[in-house]
């Protein structure tokens, strides 16, 4: 199904989308993104659930301190990590809920000569073509994540 979209419960823009699927156990799910905020859900973040317990458990406190619960559904809202080989990385960088912003790496193309530096894990005899520089990143405010992903080409 192709992608819908609402108003972002989160934060009020109509550039939020969200997309219904059906994971391999046969449960449909219900996804959400909003480019503006950069928060995103699903219908498996139910405040308290195991699906929560298991996203917390593995990330950063920063991410923990940023998540929002919706009063009306209940669902855990958290800012994206998004990274995309082609593009770069999107993620919420900064020392506590007060301050903190939105960091964007483009990928970059690695030289021919430097590519037996990134080889790709599992598979021998393989190696990365592009890679996250850091170095050419930038730091966009907490409120705009959709100039990050401007930043990077994820948008047009």
């Amino acid at each position: 199904m192709e992608p819908i979209k609402v108003t972002c419960p989160h934060c009020g823009s109509h550039e939020c989308f969200t997309e219904v699927e059906q994971i391999p156990d046969g449960t449909v799910v219900d996804s959400s993104m909003c480019l503006e905020c950069g928060y995103t859900t699903s219908t498996l973040n139910i405040e308290g659930s195991a699906m929560v317990q298991r996203i917390e458990e593995g990330t950063a406190e920063l991410i923990k301190d940023l998540r929002w619960v919706d009063p009306k559904t209940n669902l855990v809202w958290y800012p994206v990590v998004l990274n995309f080989p082609s593009y770069g990385i999107i993620f919420p960088d900064g020392t506590n809920k007060e301050s903190w912003g939105w960091r964007a790496a483009p990928a970059v193309e690695i030289p021919e000569e430097d590519k037996q530096k990134y080889p790709v894990p599992g598979q021998p005899g393989e190696f990365y073509a592009r890679r996250v520089d850091m170095s050419q990143g930038q730091m966009f405010a907490s409120e705009n994540f959709y100039t990050a992903c401007k930043f990077l080409g994820f948008i047009q």
